[in-house]
Parts: C-alpha cells; sequence; structure tokens
C-alpha cells in the first residue's frame, strides 16, 4: 500500500500534463509551429515546490513521459517529442532548482512570500524558460524544420506564461491550500470570493465574446479587487481565468484580440503580450498585500511580548478537554481566576464564576468549532481587573480536537489606556465637551438600547459676525462659555457636545417630551441672561437657536437629526434666540 500511494501523485501528475499537452499541440500549434501556450510544465513544477529533492526524480520521470507520449500520439513521430520531454524536464528541474537554491522557505511557501515573488518571477519567468527554448528552438529546428528563431520567440513566450500563470494555481491545487482557505472561511467570506471570481469570470466573458470594442482593460478592475480581497491565490485563480477565457475566445476568433488582425499565431502572441502586462500588473499588488500581512503579524506578536514584558503580566496556561473540564493549569491562577492552579484540574471551566466561567466556556466552544483558528475574549473581574483569554485548539496525531489550550493575561494596564485614549479621542479641545466622535458613539448606544430619548441642536446666532468682530480668541471663549452653561443646564445623565464651529447639540435620554422641553427653554435662557467675559477686556451678549425633538417608537437615528436639524431651521428662521420643539 505505501507503493501504491508514492505512485499515485506521480501517475496523475503524468496524466494531466499528458492531457495538456497533447491539447495545446492540437489546438494552439498554428502552421506546424509550437504550441502558443504550454501550461504542462507548471504541472509539474507545482509537484515539486514543496518536495524534498529525493521525491522530484518521480514527478520529472511522469511529466517527461507525458510530453513525450501526447507528441507522439498528436504529431505521429517520436524522436522530436522524446527531445522535447527533454527539454521541458530540463527546463523544470532548472526551475525547481533555482528556487530552492535562492530561498530559505523548504514548505513551498515562497509562492506566498513577498520576498519570493521576484525571485519566482526571474527564475520560473526568464531563466528556465529562456533556457528550455532555446534548446527546444533546436530541437524544433532540427526535427521538424521549423524556423529557429520563430520557435525560440513562440516556445520562450509559451512556457514563461504557463509557469508563471498556472504554478501558483496547480500548486495551490496540489497542496490543499484552496480548500483550507474554504473551509476556514465562514459562508459570508466563501460568498464574497464566490462573487468576486464571477465578477471577473462574467467581466472577461463581456470582454472577449464581442469584436467590436477593445476593451482589454476591463479585465484588471476586478483583478485588482481580487487582489486586495483574497491575495496570491485569488490572484492566480483570477489570471487564470482571464488567460482561459481569452484563450478560448481569441482561438475561436472573438474578441478584441481578434481585432488586431494578422493570422493566428500573431493573435496568440498579442494575447500573450497581453496576459504578460495583467501579470506584471497584479504580482505587485498580491506581493505588496502578503507583505502587509507579514508585517502586521510580526508587529502584533512583538507587541505581545513586549507588553508581557513591561506591564510585567502574569500569565496562566490552561489545558481543557473537549467537554470544557480543567487538565492542567500553570501560573499564578488564584491573581486572574481567584483559584489556585493546583486546584483547578477536575473542575469545569463553567465553574470558575457565572461571569469568568460563562465567558471562558463560550469561548472554548467556539475554539472546537470546526474552522476556527483560535478565540480571543477579554473579561472583566471585581476590582476592575480585566483578563484577555486566548483560546486554540488542541489536536491528537489524527488531527482530531482533543480540547484546548488557554493563555490569561492581565490586560488591566492596557485596557486603562484604551479607555484614556478614547477619551481623549472622543473630546473637544476648546471646551471640554465630546466631541462629534463621542455623540456619535453615545447616540448610536442609546439608539440600540431603545431609550427613551430627545436630541436638541443648538447654533450659536450670528457667530459668525461674532467671530469677525471681536476675533477668535473671543470667539473660542464665547464657545467655552456657553459650553459651560449648557453642561450646567442639562441633568447628570445627559450628554452636551461640540459638533463642530459653533453647533451643539444635547443628548437628553430617559426624558418624557415636556421635561426636554423644559430642560431645553432653560437652557436658551440662561446662554442669553448674563452677558459673557471676554479675555482681552468687554463683555459680549450671546444668544443661541434650538431645535429640539423627541425620538418616536422605531425612529431611526438619521432620520431624528434631520428632523431636529429642521426645527433648528426653523428656530432661526423665526427670529433666533428661540426653542422649537418639533
Amino acid at each position: 500500500m505505501p507503493q501504491v500511494r508514492i505512485a499515485i501523485a506521480p501517475l496523475m501528475t503524468g496524466l494531466l500534463c499528458f492531457v495538456l499537452s497533447a491539447a495545446m499541440i492540437r489546438y494552439l500549434s498554428f502552421e506546424g509551429n509550437l504550441a502558443s501556450v504550454w501550461p504542462a510544465n507548471a504541472v509539474v513544477l507545482a509537484q515539486l515546490l514543496g518536495r524534498p529533492p529525493r521525491d522530484w526524480p518521480r514527478f520529472l520521470v511522469a511529466g517527461f513521459v507525458a510530453v513525450a507520449a501526447a507528441g507522439f500520439a498528436t504529431r505521429g513521430v517520436l524522436s522530436g517529442p522524446l527531445a522535447f520531454g527533454v527539454s521541458n524536464t530540463l527546463e523544470i528541474g532548472l526551475a525547481a532548482w533555482l528556487l530552492r537554491a535562492t530561498t530559505t522557505d523548504t514548505d513551498g511557501r515562497l509562492l506566498h512570500h513577498h520576498a519570493s515573488v521576484g525571485r519566482f518571477v526571474v527564475c520560473a519567468g526568464l531563466v528556465a524558460p529562456a533556457c528550455g527554448a532555446l534548446l527546444g528552438a533546436v530541437i524544433a529546428w532540427l526535427a521538424f524544420d521549423l524556423p529557429i528563431g520563430v520557435s525560440l520567440a513562440t516556445k520562450f513566450s509559451a512556457d514563461a506564461l504557463g509557469l508563471l500563470i498556472f504554478t501558483p494555481f496547480f500548486f495551490g491545487l496540489f497542496h490543499g491550500d484552496y480548500i483550507a482557505a474554504l473551509r476556514s472561511a465562514s459562508w459570508a467570506e466563501r460568498r464574497r470570493q464566490l462573487l468576486l471570481y464571477a465578477t471577473v469570470l462574467l467581466v472577461s466573458l463581456g470582454v472577449f465574446v464581442q469584436d467590436r470594442f477593445p476593451l482589454l482593460f476591463l479585465p484588471m478592475v476586478p483583478l485588482m479587487l481580487v487582489s486586495f480581497r483574497l491575495g496570491w491565490q485569488g490572484t492566480s485563480l483570477g489570471v487564470l481565468l482571464v488567460a482561459v477565457i481569452g484563450g478560448v475566445a481569441t482561438f475561436h476568433a472573438h474578441g478584441p484580440v481578434h481585432l488586431s488582425g494578422g493570422d493566428m499565431a500573431v493573435q496568440m502572441a498579442f494575447l500573450q503580450f497581453y496576459l504578460a502586462v495583467v501579470l506584471v500588473l497584479m504580482l505587485p499588488v498580491a506581493a505588496a498585500l502578503a507583505a502587509r500581512r507579514d508585517l502586521i503579524e510580526r508587529l502584533s506578536e512583538s507587541e505581545h511580548a513586549l507588553k508581557l514584558l513591561a506591564d510585567r503580566s502574569a500569565i496562566v496556561l490552561l489545558r481543557f478537554g473537549v467537554d470544557g473540564a480543567c487538565t492542567r493549569a500553570v501560573g499564578d491562577a488564584a491573581a486572574l481566576v481567584g483559584q489556585d492552579a493546583q486546584a483547578l484540574p477536575g473542575s469545569h471551566v463553567a465553574e470558575l464564576g457565572p461571569l469568568l466561567g460563562e465567558a471562558m466556556f463560550a469561548a472554548h466552544l467556539r475554539a472546537i468549532a470546526p474552522g476556527e483558528t483560535g478565540v480571543t475574549v477579554e473579561i472583566e473581574r471585581p476590582g476592575g481587573l480585566w483578563i484577555e483569554a486566548t483560546f486554540r485548539a488542541e489536536r491528537d496525531d489524527q488531527g482530531v480536537v482533543s480540547g484546548t489550550v488557554a493563555t490569561l493575561v492581565d490586560v488591566t494596564a492596557r485596557k486603562a489606556r484604551e479607555g484614556e485614549l478614547t477619551r481623549k479621542v472622543e473630546t473637544d479641545e476648546l471646551t471640554g465637551l465630546a466631541n462629534r466622535a463621542g455623540f456619535l458613539r453615545r447616540f448610536e448606544n442609546a439608539l440600540a438600547g431603545g431609550d427613551t430619548l430627545s436630541i436638541a441642536l443648538i447654533d450659536v446666532d450670528r457667530f459668525k459676525t461674532l467671530n469677525d468682530e471681536l476675533g477668535h480668541v473671543a470667539g473660542d471663549a464665547v464657545l467655552a462659555e456657553i459650553a459651560r452653561r449648557l453642561s450646567q443646564a442639562v441633568r447628570a445623565t445627559d450628554l452636551v457636545a461640540r459638533l463642530g464651529g459653533d453647533e451643539f447639540v444635547v443628548l437628553l435620554g430617559h426624558a418624557e417630551p415636556e421635561v426636554a422641553r423644559e430642560i431645553c427653554r432653560r437652557i436658551v435662557d440662561g446662554v442669553s441672561a448674563v452677558p459673557i467675559e471676554l479675555p482681552l477686556g468687554g463683555q459680549t451678549e450671546a444668544r443661541i437657536s434650538c431645535g429640539l425633538v423627541h425620538r418616536a417608537p422605531g425612529q431611526g437615528g438619521i432620520d431624528l437629526l434631520n428632523r431636529a436639524d429642521m426645527a433648528l431651521y426653523e428656530a432661526k428662521r423665526g427670529g433666533r434666540n428661540r426653542l422649537i420643539a418639533a
């Protein structure tokens, strides 16, 4: 049985190479010349990448036999196909050796790593195809009396594009990358991926089935979206879709490539040039995105390590069985969960407390669910202590989930810094009130909670004139004093915010319409009751207009703000220094 399994992969590789080679020779060899596209070499190269060199000979032999057999079956001669088999085998072996010799990655991840994209293009798109094309052109001249210059150009472009376009696709297919990505994605993510691929497919079909307009630039738009959303794997599959649709349409004399005129060989050469341009545009995008993801991962790991050292946070490691029972505990568990590490084994995670236990058990169940790679929750403990618990599934030798491993870290200091940062971000510097961001957060929370609330929009009357006549220093003083008077006139549970310029807003929660109206009337009267002292001497009077609305059942936030704005406009149009309650 082991011998059978060892032979299956090379056998299937050879079969796929034979089918692709025969199809290319039969349908894409024009006027007796070489095939214009050659994906068979990519099949073998994709198998070699990620495998140790001791496994290479089996796949190289399978590829050689497949190419020679396909050539004999389609051309009826044996000497030329055998020679081409040798040429292709040397090309594939050279590409694999160069890629392995120029990178430290031995697991095949070179096709996904930004630092290896350039090496892949040079080795598989230039050096190896050039050597294979030179030998292949000589063989074509000797065996089939084909012009050596034309054969050299045709074989180089066909092999280079074949390796660059098809190798990433077959690599992901053979090594399970597409299946793993599909399994780890949620249903919503799968639908988005399907929609992106369908967009590439439909746009490519729309471009290549018509013969009137040269729309070759259009497929690059969905391809760019695929690169940003799905990374290298999505890019390789998207370019492959464009290449296949473009090749089939051009072969049947359809599409914008057909508009270039000339015979089929010229059109296929034009298509090769187009696909090369697409690759040159898409590869840097995919590489840049991969580099950004790697950088984010490294920064995340570094930040986590530095946080542990700087904050000297206690770390607790817990292991749970599938049922949630603790099997091992390491670290100062008493400080974080309230029980000694020695007492935890044998107890259930839900027994840690009504809040801590429930949150950790829910995270444990999510971590052992199919497709999850890790679950992190933040839990507040009595006394203001915050715990970050990260759960990851643990698997046995057969890959079956046997439980979870949880890492518990004290992140109280970090949460305090986050809270302080949030307060700074949501505070207006001039008045000390909440700014637009702070108001919107509180407003959204109030709407989500279904609270009874009223909104009052406030505008300082003729503030531009005041600002122009007295100066910006005086204008800022007026705004600050108005903000103080607004804050004094509302309840402790209400929120006063400055939206920007001379615009303020008051969020009145849990207030009946009459109560809200009385508060706003007190606000309008309080602002105009006493002149405002200016920092450079003198006084000035200030007045405000106020538009008040009460939230109707089921009313959305945008509609509520629009109604308040209309009420404010009515107050200003009616003479200012007044309240209009809609």
